[in-house]
């Protein structure tokens, strides 16, 4: 017999990835734009590499940002495996990435943050390992897109 839905049950997994794009990696095909972090996500005692990247032609050795590009994060293990965590088109936005402290003894976070000129998205990235990640969105804003301050500043 069916178990009846408990309204309290927790929300479904948070989906940050887009599965019409592609998975690309920093620095290869056009993914110009990249930064990188390094922390044991995991608790493993093995350091993971962050990267996140944007399809974005670089002039002069800057980003030439359009009006919206891919935008991916992957967590990439020491063999090269990557989780991804991350990969949406974001028009007229950008994405940011931190590493949040390891608190309480458990292991670092990945925090992104989705700015666009009328939402801003907080989301923290809990990597348990290959292909195990939960997302919980923080914060959540929408924005009023008029205005000198609407827009929100490309790296």
């Amino acid at each position: 017999m069916p178990r009846p839905t408990d309204s309290l049950s927790a929300p479904p997994p948070l989906q940050l990835v887009d599965s019409t794009l592609p998975p690309a990696i920093g620095g290869a095909d056009g993914w110009n734009y990249q930064q990188r972090a390094a922390a044991d996500l995991d608790g493993d005692g093995q350091v993971e590499q962050v990267v996140l990247t944007a399809r974005v032609e670089l002039y002069r050795g800057r980003p030439a940002w359009d009006d919206g590009q891919p935008w991916q994060v992957y967590i990439e293990e020491g063999d090269s495996t990557r989780t991804y965590v991350f990969a949406r088109y974001v028009q007229l936005g950008t994405l940011a990435m931190r590493v949040g402290e390891a608190v309480d003894g458990k292991p670092a976070s990945v925090v992104l943050i989705e700015h666009l000129p009328d939402h801003l998205g907080v989301y923290e990235v809990v990597y348990e390992g290959p292909q195990r990640t939960s997302i919980t969105q923080r914060f959540e804003r929408m924005l009023d897109p008029r205005g000198d301050l609407a827009s929100p500043r490309l790296p």
